[in-house]
């Protein structure tokens, strides 16, 4: 597989900095403009409601395998990676399946990403209720703005999308490919994410504004993991040594097993020349 990335070098305060900084921004304004006018929230949510059906498009199954694709298609990206580490352990002499940094970069915006940022910061500690949850929409709790505390505590938190942040994760694989295809493959992915986005509100699972903000906050992760696995000076050799490292690792594993299995055989072999003796015994009494 061809990764193709930017080999340049950048220090703090240029160009390559300027994605953490204008996600950043982008990502506060957001969160002030519907804290501060949540009738947003509310007039968007409002468009996919019907009196006395809730949000009927819940039910479409059109709608319904969009958001099954848009839940195993990053599943599948994890495994294939989870595949290729496996196979370099077990044959250690050969090279990765997947570019170390690739593995790296991607399991590192996805663990901390939706994992961390997501479901374990943001939806156990922000008790916002969905749009069907609440009363303007057949509901029983009180809407609540992004980032407001004092709710009630409950399951199926809707402050962020944890859907909208896995897919969003996938946008920057439109740096990995030929620079000819980048912006096709980029301006593709973020459709996709804006659909997932999409279908998330017209299901009454999500506000606009936990849509934007987990595209916001992922935008800022990917683009500082990006500044630290590929741009920061003196990353170009980090491919090497994680190759290297993977190695070390695959043959002290398969030694581990040689020993292991060593150690089987001889117990097995040791009880077998026990009970043999025990039987000759018995036989001879």
């Amino acid at each position: 597989m061809v990764y193709v990335t930017s080999s340049g070098q950048a220090h703090r305060g240029t160009l390559q900095e300027k994605p953490i900084l204008v996600s950043a921004f982008v990502t506060a304004s957001i969160s002030m403009i519907f804290s501060a006018f949540p009738q947003i929230d509310l007039g968007v949510s409002r468009l996919f409601y019907v009196e006395g059906q809730g949000f009927p498009a819940s039910h479409v199954t059109v709608l319904q395998t969009f958001r099954a694709i848009g839940q195993y298609f990053p599943l599948t990206l994890s495994i294939a990676m989870l595949v290729g580490l496996a196979l370099k352990l077990i044959y250690p002499t050969r090279p990765c399946l997947f570019n170390p940094r690739f593995t790296v970069y991607f399991a590192s915006l996805f663990l901390l990403g939706p994992g961390l940022i997501v479901n374990l910061i943001l939806k156990p500690f922000w008790d916002r209720p969905r749009p069907r949850q609440i009363l303007e929409f057949g509901g029983e709790k009180h809407f609540m703005t992004p980032w407001q505390f004092g709710g009630e505590t409950f399951d199926a938190r809707s402050f962020v999308s944890g859907e909208v942040a896995v897919v969003v994760c996938l946008i920057p694989l439109a740096l990995f490919v030929p620079p000819v295809w980048r912006r096709c493959v980029f301006v593709l992915l973020s459709l996709f994410a804006a659909a997932t986005g999409l279908n998330r509100m017209v299901f009454g699972a999500h506000f606009l504004s936990d849509v934007l903000i987990a595209a916001g906050l992922m935008a800022m992760l990917a683009s500082g993991l990006w500044y630290l696995i590929y741009v920061r000076p003196g990353t170009e050799s980090c491919d090497d040594k994680l190759d290297a490292l993977l190695s070390q690792i695959g043959f002290a594993l398969h030694e581990k097993r040689r020993k292991t299995i060593r150690q089987v055989r001889a117990g097995l072999t040791l009880v077998l020349t026990r009970l043999a003796r025990l039987r000759w015994s018995f036989n001879a009494s």
